[in-house]
């Protein structure tokens, strides 16, 4: 996180003026007068976001119904947490068409171990003569914006949740007692 280099400002309408007395005093110690500086419009990601969405990821792994124990996403919180990037569409998608299904099942079990190996976790399944692979996007702060990590956190929070048998808000608070 760059915290520390951030000078907070406010949109007027026509300018951004730094957002309280702290900010301007930021300003006015760190750049000189008709400096020109480049704005970062992402909006703002906290480390308490990451760490209550690590969480509460953690939280519902742990209380996993028996039923999901052994499949591969059950392995680790970091497995939960790309399988539930996946299964709420945020992932990148292969598709391989292969001619006949004894090609698309080899292609497949390839495709998975190579994308595994990339990526840390990869679904892939074969329909028909089709193998699709899909592979989590990545949440770091310059891969994921703080608007699409906001929306993916919410969506992976009410996924988990259902998949824990409880609603989002009581995973959400459960994520919060477990977070430090």
């Amino acid at each position: 996180m760059r915290e520390q280099d951030l000078i907070r400002a406010v949109w007027t309408g026509q300018s951004f003026v730094p957002d309280g007395n702290y900010a301007l005093a930021q300003a006015r110690d760190r750049l000189g007068d008709g400096q020109v500086v480049n704005l970062d419009l992402d909006p703002e990601r906290t480390a308490k976001s990451h760490r209550h969405q690590f969480a509460f990821v953690r939280t519902a792994w742990m209380n996993l119904p028996e039923h999901h124990l052994g499949t591969p996403y059950a392995v680790s919180t970091e497995a939960l947490r790309k399988y539930a990037l996946i299964q709420t569409g945020y992932c990148n998608t292969e598709m391989m068409a292969m001619g006949t299904t004894e090609r698309a099942n080899r292609a497949a079990a390839l495709l998975s171990r190579v994308s595994t190996n990339m990526h840390g976790f990869a679904i892939t399944n074969v329909i028909g003569t089709v193998v699709y692979c899909h592979t989590p996007h990545s949440q770091s702060m310059k891969a994921m914006g703080g608007a699409t990590f906001r929306d993916s956190k919410q969506a992976m929070l009410e996924y988990l949740a259902d998949m824990i048998g409880v609603t989002a808000d009581e995973l959400a608070k459960m994520g919060k007692r477990g977070e430090t």
